[in-house]
């Protein structure tokens, strides 16, 4: 375990590139998402023994999740919500709408950011979700500027997560509620079967490392959070990536059109079309996790504050 991240089972250092990685891979990777996943970019939820099913069940399952992270960590009503990695702004605008927050979403993605101001203004709630380019670890809001931190499929992203955590803790205001679905490692060691399954997983979603949801819970308490508690949703959200939810099924042309895509938009692309087969692995071996973080920082606001 590397103290300093964080991070267990590392498939490559992270360096001054990752952000430039993860970046072009969203970019190159929007309209398939989209057009495949709908409005959310993350896992869906079921309750167990649950299959997907229809399109407007697969739909409904990624916006439970979004409601069961809600509840889980207490988002309230009319919060000031920093969403970190906000991707196309689909759990956003469920704060912005269902709960009346205000949101501001920060994404690495140009492409990502443009399309979530463009989803606010057609729902007609441009006026309290904001979407922008920006690092998370440097994204220029002043200290306790929110109610709440919101980072859903995102943290896998940020190499260096004692940073996250201490930046989490810098944004809030005392009172305020981080809440995070991550995916996640089993904690403690994996055989080489799953360490090169998680590897591969690693190299072709752009991530530099997982944590389990242990050390999440551990880096939360350092960072000076209290309240921490965790919930573990692997048996929830694995059916995410059967071929009937995630929708990436073999066309006639499958081969070429992936050569088409690799040699129009980089290499990095193929990553959306391997993800499926490697994490239904690393679900049945029980090697990937996924579950929820919530935390609170302490203290409370002064009277009127």
């Amino acid at each position: 375990m590397k103290a300093d991240t964080g991070s267990a089972y590392p498939s490559a250092p992270a360096g001054p590139g990752l952000n430039a990685a993860v970046e072009r891979y969203y970019d190159t990777t929007l309209d398939l998402y989209e057009d495949l996943w709908g409005e959310h970019v993350h896992h869906g939820f079921w309750d167990a023994g649950e299959r997907p099913g229809t399109d407007e069940e697969r739909h409904a399952a990624t916006d439970r999740l979004v409601r069961e992270l809600v509840a889980f960590a207490g988002i309230p009503h009319g919060a000031r919500v920093l969403d970190v990695g906000c991707g196309i702004g689909g759990p956003a605008l469920y704060l912005a709408g269902a709960l009346g927050c205000t949101v501001e979403g920060v994404t690495l993605s140009a492409a990502q950011a443009a399309r979530a101001n463009e989803k606010a203004t057609a729902a007609g709630l441009g006026a309290r979700a904001r979407f922008h380019q920006r690092d998370a670890l440097d994204n220029g809001y002043p200290d306790a500027s929110f109610d709440a931190l919101w980072a859903v499929e995102s943290l896998m992203h940020i190499a260096d997560r004692v940073a996250f955590f201490a930046e989490a803790a810098r944004l809030l205001r005392p009172g305020g509620v981080l809440a995070i679905a991550t995916w996640s490692v089993r904690d403690g060691e994996l055989s080489a079967e799953e360490h090169r399954v998680v590897d591969q997983i690693l190299r072709h979603q752009v991530m530099p490392s997982f944590s389990s949801l242990e050390e999440h819970e551990r880096l939360a308490r350092a960072a000076g959070f209290g309240e921490v508690s965790i919930v573990d949703w692997s048996v929830n959200v694995a059916n995410s990536w059967e071929p009937t939810f995630a929708q990436v099924r073999e066309l006639e042309n499958g081969r070429a059109m992936m050569r088409d895509l690799a040699r129009d938009r980089g290499v990095d692309v193929l990553g959306f079309f391997y993800a499926g087969p490697l994490m239904l692995k690393g679900f049945s071996t029980g090697a990937m996790t996924y579950g929820a973080v919530r935390a609170v920082k302490p203290g409370s606001l002064p009277a009127g504050g």
